[in-house]
């Protein structure tokens, strides 16, 4: 009997501290939720443009407004994590002999390949209607 609950109270306490362990992402402000949305959605705009109209510099402004605004978390569009890597390597494909670009591509790649999926992302979701925006979802 003594066993029993000693493994009772074992796994009692292995359970209450396992939330202790796994810390939530902090709240955001429904302010600062809006803004970043806001912030992604004009960011995904000018990727359009930048692929659109091979400019590099608007490939640029798209992966640093992408990176300010997803703050350590990843941003997915589909379910799949959206590559800035890549993004960053069409922008100095569209103007390899220019060192300004080359010089901010490699200064944005340190922080674009350092996201990770964590428990929070931006998810770029359009509904039926095809109206797009981004979610922050959380598990």
């Amino acid at each position: 009997m003594k066993r029993i609950l000693a493994v009772l109270a074992l796994m009692f306490t292995a359970f209450a501290t396992v939330p202790a362990i796994a810390q939530e992402a902090p709240a955001k402000s429904p302010v600062e939720t809006a803004e970043a949305k806001s912030t992604l959605t004009i960011a995904n705009a000018l990727l359009s443009y930048g692929r659109a109209n091979q400019d590099p510099l608007a490939l640029l402004s798209a992966v640093q407004m992408m990176v300010k605004a997803a703050d350590g978390t990843t941003i997915e569009s589909a379910g799949k994590p959206i590559d800035l890597g890549a993004v960053l390597d069409e922008a100095i494909a569209m103007a390899p002999d220019d060192a300004l670009i080359l010089a901010r591509a490699d200064t944005l790649r340190d922080e674009a390949e350092t996201r990770t999926r964590g428990i929070c992302y931006w998810e770029y979701w359009c509904d039926w209607y095809g109206y797009c925006e981004y979610w922050y979802i959380c598990y």
